[in-house]
């Protein structure tokens, strides 16, 4: 089964996520390792070493795309470590910051996550608040097993406070990201014709309001001259055909015009007056261009003609009477014979 664009997309998301992620805390952990050496903590030594070793096999999974299982085994060593560190060496260290982090990443998984199950997410979230409360209520009636020295302990806490914040930083800022994207495709889309891949109407009323001097446009209407017996003779798959084909003809002759299916077989296309070619002109050699134009679909042979109404923009119209008035124009070409352009 082909990998979908979108689906590639969140996997590269996920993977570079995942690679970083791992880096930094391999990098985080040697960082403890150094301090715990210099600090003679040799329990917390050995047990980071072997933690160094672990985020060195975590690589594996993520090379093989094991996503949920790597997020599930980081998970599960990092509440192992905090809840050993923090009864270790003290809960003024710092290691419950962790703890509000893992909060945001669960969340963060389980978007990217195929399943897309945010139970879970409400069950990690779960978990590390009864963690939180129980280590602070612990620590306030228990000393740690190593008392250290002042330094280290602002240092590390220090540290986390830093790291924790960026942390959060850096999974909402690709969340973020990775949504607008997400948003920017959706409207594109949403603005496009899926048949034809062209502006649809939502693209026109954009391009209304985006244009700001509109004294010099001019709105054409068309349609395809009799489409009903074309789709009645020949099938709507040879109608599609000629919508689509109609599209690149007018994107091919008309260029640097906007043009939207505005509905049906119906085309809007907006010109801008520059009086070296009219836009009169250049629309009559567009529907001088569609009648030539010969429609081969499966071997048939498709004659067909469009008839086009065209309107300078007035001042004060809105979008739809603009579009009326072309219309107008439209449907007086229609009655008069058809396979004409009226201004």
């Amino acid at each position: 089964m082909p990998v979908t664009n979108e689906k590639a997309r969140r996997y590269r998301t996920i993977d570079k996520t995942c690679y970083a992620a791992n880096i930094g805390y391999l990098i985080l952990h040697l960082f403890y390792l150094t301090l715990f050496l210099i600090a003679k903590l040799y329990v917390m030594v050995y047990v980071t070493a072997a933690i160094v070793g672990i985020y060195l096999l975590f690589f594996l999974l993520i090379k093989y795309k094991k996503y949920y299982i790597y997020a599930l085994c980081c998970g599960n060593e990092f509440f192992a470590f905090i809840i050993f560190s923090s009864l270790m060496i003290g809960f003024s260290t710092g290691f419950h910051f962790f703890l509000i982090a893992f909060c945001v990443v669960s969340f963060f998984t389980t978007y990217f996550s195929n399943k897309k199950n945010i139970k879970n997410s409400y069950i990690w979230v779960a978990l590390s608040l009864v963690i939180y409360l129980t280590l602070f209520f612990v620590s306030e009636f228990n000393a740690p097993f190593y008392t250290i020295d002042k330094w280290l302990e602002m240092t590390l806490f220090t540290i986390h406070a830093v790291i924790v914040f960026a942390l959060i930083t850096f999974f909402l800022a690709i969340f973020i990201k990775y949504a607008m994207s997400l948003e920017k495709k959706i409207l594109k889309e949403s603005r496009t014709d899926e048949l034809t891949q062209i502006a649809n109407r939502y693209g026109l009323y954009d391009y209304f309001e985006q244009e700001a001097d509109k004294s010099k446009k001019v709105l054409a209407l068309f349609d395809i001259d009799d489409f009903k017996k074309i789709n009645d003779t020949y099938g709507h798959v040879a109608g599609d055909y000629v919508l689509k084909r109609i599209a690149e003809i007018t994107k091919e002759t008309l260029e640097d015009c906007f043009i939207c299916r505005y509905g049906g077989e119906e085309f809007v296309v907006v010109l801008e007056d520059n009086k070296l070619n009219t836009p009169f002109e250049r629309l009559d050699t567009f529907r001088k261009t569609v009648e030539k134009e010969q429609f081969i679909f499966e071997d048939m042979n498709i004659n067909l003609t469009i008839t086009i109404g065209m309107m300078e923009y007035i001042g004060g119209k809105d979008l739809q009477k603009w579009v009326d008035l072309a219309d107008e124009k439209m449907y007086s070409g229609k009655r008069s014979g058809k396979n004409k352009t009226v201004a």
